[in-house]
């Protein structure tokens, strides 16, 4: 059970949705859900700190399912249909105590969506202590019938292992591969390597 603390601070917390377009199309093909306000509801000084500070306190996993619950209460009134939500999830969820699968689907049959209309986003800004676990837990979203997104790809140093054992659907590579891309030929052929 969460503590008041972390229940004031849950409250106050919202996101905002990001665009994500498809290139062929120029039309909109989902969103991403992007936390804000941790400064002002509890303090923190920036995201990563929020959840450091959640996973210290052995609550990750309760705020993560809140913060699921009201991304996803937000996407159902988006006016367009048949989007996707990018949702980020952090790789120590898995060594929470109370870590469960089955929840997401809870929620989404709450606000009647389907798993399709999910994409559980991965950065390798979060740590691999246990590859074993980390491809369990993508493998069990997958057999679930969610997607899978690396973010980020090409900030941390273990990318490619996420690469090759999450079998994404999606990557979304770092900024710093795609700035000037049209005049760097190292750029461009390491993009399309990936």
């Amino acid at each position: 059970m969460l503590n008041n603390k972390w229940k004031i601070i849950t409250e106050k917390l919202d996101f905002a949705f990001q665009p994500i377009i498809n290139t062929t199309t120029g039309k909109l093909y989902g969103v991403e859900a992007l936390l804000r306000n941790v400064n002002e509801a509890g303090g923190f000084y920036s995201i990563s700190n929020f959840f450091d500070e959640a996973f210290h306190q052995g609550v990750l996993y309760e705020i993560d399912l809140i913060l699921r619950q009201k991304a996803i209460k937000k996407f159902t009134h988006i006016p367009f249909k048949g989007l996707q939500l990018f949702f980020n999830i952090d790789n120590r969820l898995l060594y929470m105590p109370n870590y469960s699968s089955g929840n997401t689907q809870i929620i989404l049959e709450k606000y009647n969506l389907n798993k399709e209309h999910i994409c559980f986003e991965l950065s390798e800004r979060g740590t691999l202590q246990d590859q074993n676990a980390i491809t369990s837990m993508i493998n069990k979203y997958k057999q679930e019938g969610y997607d899978i997104a690396i973010d980020d790809f090409g900030t941390g140093i273990s990318g490619l292992q996420l690469l090759y054992h999450s079998e994404a659907k999606f990557i979304k590579l770092d900024r710093y591969f795609i700035q000037d891309i049209e005049t760097d030929s190292k750029k461009r052929l390491f993009c399309a390597s990936i």
